[in-house]
């Protein structure tokens, strides 16, 4: 048994994380948050040390006795996303942390991604990679969870219509569908990510898959679990390039608040794009599900016949 510590562990997936290792009762887990309490928490039992990330010397108390830290920390700008995984990480090196994951978990960060929420990320990767610690990098495609907009299978997610919105019976495809596309479930990316911490060793990318399918497939099956047909918008490379040069910022917003400055119509226009080009959230990678083989996610199918077959 280890102590893990969960950054940004009162929200979104970090909380779905929270919960996996509270379920497997193996480890002890703590959040690091700027916020004092959560009801989710509270009624776990999980204990909140409350944290500045411009406070160093606090940080590093913090992390006294952990062996793992797991950063899910979110948000827009360099403040959220480069410099205080870089104290945290830094503290997490003079408190004597054994293993350190930064927040990762969707397409892989590069210095020159198009998107600034992945570049942003890049110097913590490699800064991780530097540290000295033992890391790996989840890799997870998309959340599943968002086909259930509209209904409580979000879990802790907001609400985000990315490609498929099967509650208004809607869905935008970039190319002809034919590209592959991996979703997982976020209770099943805790319940992984709670199994990876019993590896001896750690893989530097663990990816996670819950389900692989064509983009078509997926409208498909969201059409029959509905009962009607699908109002599919099919974009070019050339319509996706329109939209990424476009001088007028777009109308869509991000439902996370701490993600909400972000413009996600070209960031949406950039996905669509690599997802015809380089296709990197359709991977074929399938690490984690093989060294953690207790873990069997949820598919597509069932989850929309749990959260869509009724209505």
């Amino acid at each position: 048994m280890v102590k893990v510590a969960i950054a940004g562990g009162t929200g979104g997936i970090g909380l779905h994380i929270v919960e996996g290792i509270v379920e497997a009762g193996k480890h002890d887990v703590i959040v690091l948050s700027r916020r004092a309490s959560h009801p989710v928490l509270d009624k776990l039992g999980v204990p909140i040390v409350t944290v500045s990330y411009d406070d160093p010397a606090a940080l590093v108390k913090a992390l006294d006795g952990v062996h793992t830290v797991i950063s899910t920390i979110a948000g827009a700008g360099a403040d959220a996303f480069t410099d205080a995984q870089l104290a945290l990480l830094d503290a997490a090196v003079k408190a004597g942390v054994t293993r350190f994951a930064p927040s990762e978990f969707a397409v892989r960060s590069t210095a020159n991604h198009p998107i600034e929420v992945y570049r942003a990320k890049w110097p913590v990767t490699e800064a991780v990679k530097k540290s000295g610690l033992e890391y790996t990098i989840y890799e997870v495609g998309m959340f599943m969870n968002y086909l259930a907009a509209g209904t409580p299978g979000l879990g802790h997610l907001g609400p985000f219509a990315f490609i498929f919105d099967v509650e208004h019976r809607k869905a935008t495809i970039p190319g002809d569908g034919s590209a592959y596309f991996v979703q997982t479930r976020a209770e099943d990316i805790g319940k992984f990510v709670a199994a990876s911490l019993d590896l001896e060793k750690w893989p530097e990318f663990s990816q996670i898959r819950g389900d692989r399918r064509k983009l078509s497939e997926i409208v498909q099956l969201a059409e029959q679990v509905r009962g009607q047909k699908f109002d599919v918008t099919y974009l070019s490379e050339e319509q996706l390039l329109e939209t990424i040069n476009s001088s007028i910022p777009g109308k869509l917003k991000h439902p996370n608040e701490r993600l909400a400055a972000f413009d996600m119509e070209k960031i949406m226009a950039h996905w669509f794009l690599e997802t015809l080009r380089s296709n990197p959230i359709g991977y074929e990678g399938k690490n984690i599900n093989e060294l953690c083989p207790q873990v069997q996610p949820m598919g597509v199918p069932e989850f929309l016949q749990q959260w869509w077959g009724k209505k």
